[in-house]
């Protein structure tokens, strides 16, 4: 039996490399249940209740190049690891708070796929080239992780 997934997006299209998620999203609608969100507060709860398994996508800051793909356990604690934009809330903490209040409804399996941004303050719809590099290999990362190929 396969299992019930959702991918979902977070992230500010409107602001260069902060739309990373979005984009990626954009690639796998139609494959798997999709959703994007501006930020990480507890919407994010509300979207992956019921699923299987969740993947979650973002630009993220850690420091290394631009445009590299960081696979992140969510089940432990990343002090120097943070979403771009203005989200509210760690995705990490949003997690937690999933499983302490919704145990048995929230996914078993729960991956976060960051992209590592350059620029998250400029107005554009386009995201940096070696960011806008990195998406089609996150498409094919999430393909292969949900058995969609």
């Amino acid at each position: 039996m396969q299992k019930k997934a959702i991918v979902i997006g977070i992230g500010n299209p409107n602001f260069k490399d902060d739309g990373v998620g979005y984009k990626i999203v954009e690639q796998l609608e139609g494959l798997v249940d999709t959703v994007c969100l501006l930020n990480t507060d507890l919407k994010v709860i509300d979207v992956m209740l019921g699923y299987d398994v969740a993947v979650i996508v973002d630009g993220v800051k850690v420091g290394v190049e631009p445009g590299t793909i960081v696979e992140i356990d969510p089940f432990k604690t990343f002090d120097k690891v943070y979403a771009s934009g203005t989200h509210s809330l760690t995705v990490f903490e949003v997690i937690r708070i999933g499983y302490q209040v919704f145990q048995e409804e929230m996914p078993k399996e729960i991956k976060i796929i960051g992209v590592e941004v350059e620029d998250i303050d400029t107005l554009d719809r386009d995201c940096s080239p070696k960011v806008k590099a990195a998406i089609p290999k996150v498409v094919e990362i999430i393909k292969e992780y949900l058995g969609l190929i």
